[in-house]
């Protein structure tokens, strides 16, 4: 059985805003980039060809085959301890949930379910290193504050709307790196536009988190 992600965005209450931005920002600050995974970012903004979703044989062991150099520091930045434990708290429930309790149901929130690859993964490898960079936030994470939502949209429209053909196919190629024919590549596209729509309607805040099942 593969190891699940669960790439969540929840709409934050404006009366819980400034503490879950608190606690957000104490996750992200305790999930620091390994300078390893600087490196492979670094070398495929520079090199797009040299990041690869693609199994390779192995030079080690004839007739088996190994990851691209750079998948696993890459797809580590996408999926830190600190940052997914405070996920866990909004799937959740009894004990282990939030202390605000802030519930993820359909009204406020959604989840892209991925098995053994981080969604957020998918969608930058789909973008390409030029624009995944004007994303705003943490690889993936992201918290909004409730008068910043309707301001950030024209931005994440910008890069994220009309993914051209070899976008998809693109971010299809990591998606298939896992069981995950399920999940629509311009399901990741939209993911984020329509999280921060949906807090916009609400006039809440926006927190989006990667979390390990």
């Amino acid at each position: 059985m593969g190891v699940f992600f669960f790439w969540l965005s929840v709409s934050i209450p404006p009366e819980h805003a400034t503490a879950v931005a608190a606690h957000f920002l104490e996750a992200l600050t305790a999930s620091p980039v390994s300078q390893s995974a600087r490196r492979v970012l670094e070398r495929w903004r520079e090199a797009p060809s040299s990041l690869s979703p693609e199994y390779v044989p192995d030079p080690a062991r004839p007739g088996f085959w190994t990851e691209s150099e750079g998948t696993v520091e890459f797809e580590e930045l996408f999926r830190p301890e600190a940052l997914s434990v405070f996920g866990q708290g909004f799937i959740r429930t009894g004990a282990e949930a939030n202390s605000w309790g802030i519930e993820l149901n359909a009204e406020k929130g959604a989840l892209i379910i991925t098995d053994r690859i981080p969604a957020a993964a998918a969608l930058h490898y789909g973008l390409g290193a030029e624009r995944a960079a004007r994303l705003p936030g943490h690889f993936g994470a992201l918290f909004v504050a409730p008068s910043d939502v309707g301001q950030l949209l024209p931005a994440l429209d910008a890069v994220l709307e009309h993914p051209s053909s070899e976008m998809l196919a693109r971010a299809r190629s990591w998606l298939k790196r896992g069981n995950n024919e399920r999940v629509r590549p311009e399901a990741l596209f939209s993911f984020i536009p329509r999280a921060l729509r949906t807090a916009q309607a609400r006039r809440e805040g926006l927190l989006l988190l990667t979390a390990r099942g």
